[in-house]
């Protein structure tokens, strides 16, 4: 017969796999997006990360949608909170084809850049709305903040997208894998509501 702990540790991870768990975005755009980007590229992230079991609280703290007072976004981060930098230059270290960078140890990671001029020339190139893309993008550094710096062979996290991929982004169905998206919510769900210093 399972012993009383197992029987809850069944319990509760039957719980937290049926509930969405909680990421809080802080967005920093310097790149001068509209409101009507942000709002697209927001709901692109939140749908795509919403397919695994991840909420994403916004928290606008600069650029068009930025929030008064900005005071929630001076207080010390939390442990399953992200910054994420809209950027309106390039990179510092060009990469063919890179549109975004993240922060990221063993730990995980809290700090994201994408950088609209590359996105908009990818957008460009696969024939796609801008805002759409930026969505993907800013979605695909999030996942390294949460599942480390590899890239898979497929979905989200490939490290190269691919006109296949670009109209799976059309459709809104290009996602974590099960497994990318399992470790995600785990790691989500193990972080703790203190702040970091």
């Amino acid at each position: 017969m399972p012993s009383r702990t197992f029987l809850q540790w069944i319990l509760w991870l039957a719980t937290v796999s049926c509930h969405a768990q909680t990421l809080v975005v802080s967005l920093y755009d310097y790149s001068d997006l509209s409101s009507k980007e942000t709002l697209h590229l927001t709901k692109t992230a939140d749908l795509v990360l919403a397919h695994s079991g991840i909420h994403i609280a916004w928290l606008y703290c600069r650029g068009a949608l930025a929030e008064m007072p900005e005071t929630t976004c001076e207080e010390t981060m939390r442990s399953n909170e992200i910054v994420v930098r809209l950027q309106p230059g390039v990179s510092r270290r060009p990469e063919n084809g890179t549109m975004g960078r993240s922060v990221v140890t063993t730990a995980g990671g809290s700090y994201v850049s994408v950088w609209a001029p590359a996105v908009r020339t990818q957008a460009a190139a696969f024939g796609m709305a801008f805002a759409l893309l930026m969505g993907y993008a800013v979605a695909h550094e999030v996942g390294h903040c949460l599942l480390g710096s590899g890239h898979s062979h497929a979905g989200l996290m490939r490290g190269s997208w691919n006109r296949k991929d670009a109209s799976e982004m059309s459709r809104l169905s290009l996602h974590l894998t099960k497994q990318e998206a399992q470790i995600a919510v785990a790691r989500l769900t193990l972080a703790q509501p203190t702040a970091q210093k």
